[in-house]
């Protein structure tokens, strides 16, 4: 039967933002990369804790869809430099990742699941992926 098949499950949610930013010293001669855009979309990857739940659910991201959202609102329409939490840290698709992970995975760990990877799309043709060691 299907279900004695043995297995990881894994659970996507996703949202989108536009925002701007510059990267810091971007070019050889030490100058910053200039003002601009992005279409951006982020692809959380969450699995429960314990496989299956009685109910065949592994993990219910209604709290963690939640959570997304609120993020993603702090960077709809900014300037992410600008943002308190990258002062001083170079807004990368890289460390944006970093970000999202920080500020979703007690969440997500409070509500019976971990947060796998975190993928952010700089457009449609770029992205950069973080997978924490958990």
């Amino acid at each position: 039967m299907f279900l004695e098949e043995k297995g990881n499950f894994y659970i996507r949610i996703e949202g989108r933002f536009e925002s701007s930013h510059y990267l810091y010293k971007y070019f050889a001669d030490g100058s910053d990369e200039p003002h601009h855009g992005h279409s951006w979309k982020v692809e959380v990857y969450l699995s429960g804790k314990n496989g299956l739940r009685e109910d065949g659910i592994s993990y219910d991201f209604m709290d963690a869809k939640k959570k997304l959202r609120e993020l993603v609102d702090t960077l709809e329409h900014t300037l992410i430099n600008d943002l308190p939490d990258f002062q001083g840290v170079n807004p990368t698709s890289e460390n944006i990742a970093k970000w999202f992970y920080h500020g979703l995975k007690e969440e997500v760990q409070n509500t019976g699941g971990i947060v796998r990877r975190i993928v952010i799309h700089e457009g449609p043709e770029n992205l950069a992926y973080y997978e924490p060691l958990n």
